[in-house]
């Protein structure tokens, strides 16, 4: 193999020296620069790119603090509407129970002079029977006749009694 025989060493060294210097020259003048170029604009794009994308998560940081705030106020705000609501209706039931209390008390005493009504009906009703009555369970038991207004003004204080209680 030539490569290997040392007689040609210099001129292979020469050659190469010559070879090296010349694609350097090219390399750093016409394929160089336009590659320094591409790689500057990449990296002022990258760099806008990353200056747009912090730009955009602070955006999106203050819309989400302003999301949350407003969602936060709207709960405040129904919170307060369910408080109001709940307040008027119960205010509303409150209402309605006196009303039914007056109600129910009216009633009542309409029903408490009904019977007492009914009662003195009854008893001036059942008051000559019950006179009557006594009078012969007196007479059966006692074998005397008694009269029966006393027996009456008897019977009338018991059942004035039994009213009093």
């Amino acid at each position: 193999m030539p490569q290997l025989d040392p007689t040609w060493f210099a001129s292979q060294l020469f050659w190469l020296a010559i070879t090296f210097a010349v694609l350097y020259t090219v390399l750093a003048r016409a394929v160089l620069p336009p590659l320094q170029n591409i790689v500057a604009r990449r990296e002022g794009t990258i760099e806008g790119d990353i200056a747009t994308a912090e730009s955009f998560k602070e955006q999106a940081e203050a819309a989400r603090q302003d999301y949350e705030r407003t969602l936060a106020e709207a709960r405040d705000r129904a919170q307060q509407l369910v408080n109001d609501a709940v307040a008027s209706q119960k205010a509303k039931a409150d209402q309605a129970m006196r009303d039914l209390d007056k109600q129910v008390a009216t009633k009542l005493e309409a029903a408490s002079a009904t019977i007492t009504t009914t009662k003195k009906e009854l008893i001036a009703a059942l008051t000559p029977a019950t006179e009557e009555l006594t009078s012969l369970i007196v007479e059966k038991l006692t074998h005397r006749n008694t009269a029966k207004d006393k027996i009456g003004s008897v019977i009338t204080q018991l059942f004035k009694a039994s009213n009093g209680r």
